[in-house]
This record gives C-alpha cells, structure tokens and sequence, in this order.
C-alpha cells in the first residue's frame, strides 16, 4: 500500500499530526469488507437519490411513475446540455463551421440561453466528442444527455475502481456529499470535463500499470482542455517516440486549428474576458504560477511517481481557471481525480463541505479559493516532509537546483508495470 505522503520524504515535520493521520488512515483500511461494502453501498444510494430529482423532466418524467412522482424535477435540460447540444447539431451538419456557426439557427430556447458567441467555447477535440455523442444518442434512442450521463457514470465507476485498489475511504469522503456533484453531473452537465476525466482517469489507470500510453491519454485529455497542459513539462523524461506523439496530439489539438477553423481564438478570447479585469488576471496568474513552482519542486524532490503525475498535473492551470473565471468548478471537478496519497480529494471534500457544514459563514462561491489555499498548504506540507534544510540549501544554489529540476527523470519502480515490482 502507498504511503500518504511520498515514500522519499522521510524527515518528520510535525511528528503528531503525520502519526495521528496514518494511524486513522491505517485504521480505515483495516476496516472489515462487510463494513467497506456497507458504507460504499450507502454511498452510492445517497448519489442515486441526490441525482433523481435532478433528472429533466423532459427527459424522463416521473409523473407517472410510483414513488418517483414525488419528486419535483426541473422542466427542461440545464445550460451546459443545451449549448452542447447545439454545438453537436453544428458540427453534425458542417464541421467548418464549427466557430462561425452560420449553417444552423438556434431555437428560440437555445437563443434565450446562449448567444451563439457563448455557445461551447471548447477546442476542437472536445466539439468533436459532443458531437458523437450526440450522433451515438441519437442513434440508440440514448440522446445526448443519455450519453453524458453514461459519461458520468463511467467516471464515477472508474474513480470507484481506482479507490477499492487504494484508500477506499475516499469514495464516500468525496461522494457522500454529493448534493453539488449531482447538479453538475445530473442537471447541469458538464459535458465537456466528464469527456475529459473518463480520458485522465484511462491516463491515471494506465500509469497504475506502467503503461506508456498514459502520456498519449494525458495529451488528448489536455486538447480538450487545458487544464493538464502542466504534465507537458514532463516530455524530456518520456522515451523520444512517446515525447513526440504527446507533442504531436497536443499542437493537433490545439495549434493546428487555427490554421483549420476560422475563429478559433476566439474561445480563448472569451474565456480570458467573460469575468473580472486585469487584476484578477494577474491574481489568478500568480496563484497558478506560485501553485505551478511549489509543484515542480515537491514532485522533483520527493520524487512523485507516474500517478501523482497525473492526477497533479490538473492542479496548476485548474487553479488559474477557476480562480480567473470565479467559478469554483474549474478546479474542484480536476480534485476528483483519484489520489491514492489522499490530500487533494481531502482538499475537495473540504471545500465541498464547508458551505454545507457552515452555511451561513462559508458561501460556496468561496470553495474555489479555499481549495487553492489548502493546495498551496498541502505543498508546504510536503516541502516540511523534505526538509527545511534540504529546501534552504537549495534556495541558496539556485543554479544547482534549476539543473536539477530540469533534469529528465530516470525510471523509477513506479514507472514499472505492478507484476515486475
């Protein structure tokens, strides 16, 4: 079993907080399979019941359904399902015009929603994915948000799978709470980063058995969105083919169609001006970049294998989005990614729970900014875990230490296959 913290971190920072927490997480782990199974079965029952009122009724409506018909459900699809809809119906009929969306009018709902300026601002890997979604929906009787839900589902499965082989207690630590998740997953759909986390989480298993193809999942994740562009600075420690298939995917998805589309930019454009002014830019910036330092560092020197790179990776430019756009679901969606250390779905559930807890001093809108402070905490945690001596005499050699945190990694029994460890 992993450690929580690194393996190569072995000097002590505050010796009854780390013992407290590995005997509590010690303890869970021991815990009897009848117990496991109980609490990861109430679990998923407090999910479905949180996600049935959720369920558009124009979807499925329940008024004719016994027990069902209880419940109060919204009339139509949320926000997110209806702009990708559209923007699946777009690229369906003419993917040229996949940002001029000239060829196809919006209804008169998709209208009162989203100017066709708002519609989908995603790159053309993600367009690409709504829009066979759509057609497989269409197809199978499923519909777009069948697919999406089904989406949902397989993440959820995948994390569960992910948790039962690690810290099992996670599951529930993450989805007990589930009343915001299944807004976002149910009603609203977030369409586009359930495609990009069902892709993570391949990456994520594929690292947990030592497979290369990790970094191909992790660079098509990225040309959906941006948030992993960070693992990018891990290609000098891929072997030169892999290195150059992870650049290749990545300057496909996201430099080459500016050369395809005709305004492209313009989804960059729209998401740097949607919310808050240059101050907040520069804020969001400092906080990523800060984030993005501490990052570098801790993986290099405690030495992070291929599943911390992955689910760390989400961290950085996450933290800019969500902190530049004030929309705490830029980021605490990428803390969903399975840790098997533990801290960051520790930091997701923290800033999940505390406006529930506290709901009249926390506001959710702050979520956002409470989980970037315990990141940055969680990194100087690991930075005490090296060594103040370690981190200072590195500080005093900035030369030596820039060569050492360029440096390519060498493999490591992490980044072997589970059978030859």
């Amino acid at each position: 079993m992993d450690a929580i913290l690194t393996p190569g971190c072995n000097v002590p920072a505050t010796r009854f907080s780390i013992h407290a927490l590995d005997s509590l997480d010690a303890r869970l782990l021991a815990a009897p399979r009848a117990v496991r199974i109980a609490v990861i079965l109430g679990t998923l029952a407090v999910m479905v019941a949180v996600s049935l009122p959720r369920v558009p009724r124009i979807y499925l409506d329940y008024s004719r359904l016994p027990v069902l018909n209880r419940f109060t459900q919204p009339d139509g699809y949320g926000p997110d399902s209806i702009s990708d809809m559209y923007e699946a119906k777009v690229v369906l009929h003419d993917v040229r015009d996949m940002y001029t969306r000239a060829g196809v009018d919006e209804t008169p709902l998709e209208a009162a929603t989203w100017t066709k300026a708002q519609i989908a601002p995603y790159p053309p890997a993600a367009l690409l994915a709504a829009a066979g979604l759509y057609a497989v929906g269409d197809a199978t009787g499923v519909g777009y948000y069948g697919m999406v839900l089904a989406l949902a589902v397989a993440f959820i499965a995948m994390s569960l799978l992910y948790f039962l082989r690690t810290r099992w207690y996670l599951f529930p630590l993450l989805y007990l709470n589930f009343s915001y998740l299944a807004d976002r997953f149910v009603y609203v759909q977030d369409g586009s980063y359930l495609v990009m986390l069902v892709v993570v989480m391949g990456a994520l298993l594929a690292a947990r058995r030592g497979n290369e193809a990790r970094h191909a999942l992790v660079a098509l994740a990225t040309t959906m969105k941006l948030s992993p562009l960070y693992y990018a600075r891990h290609v000098t420690s891929m072997r030169p083919p892999t290195a150059l298939l992870f650049l290749a995917i990545v300057l496909a998805g996201l430099v080459l169609p500016y050369f395809l589309w005709d305004n492209y930019l313009s989804i960059y454009l729209f998401s740097l001006e949607r919310k808050g002014d240059w101050v907040g830019m520069v804020g969001a910036l400092g906080a990523a970049s800060l984030v993005g330092g501490l990052l570098w560092y801790v993986e290099t020197r405690a030495g992070f294998d291929a599943e911390d790179l992955v689910g760390w990776s989400l961290v950085p430019l996450a933290i800019f989005f969500a902190l530049k756009l004030n929309a705490p679901r830029h980021l605490l969606l990428m803390l969903l990614v399975p840790d098997k250390r533990a801290v960051r779905n520790v930091v997701a559930a923290v800033a999940l729970g505390l406006p529930v807890l506290l709901p009249g001093l926390v506001r959710f809108g702050s979520a956002g900014p409470i989980a970037a402070g315990l990141l940055v905490a969680t990194l100087v945690w690991y930075l005490s875990r090296i060594g103040w001596a370690v981190v200072s005499d590195d500080l005093r050699h900035p030369l030596r230490t820039a060569a050492f945190l360029l440096r390519p990694a060498p493999l490591t029994r992490d980044d072997l296959p589970e059978a030859s460890r």
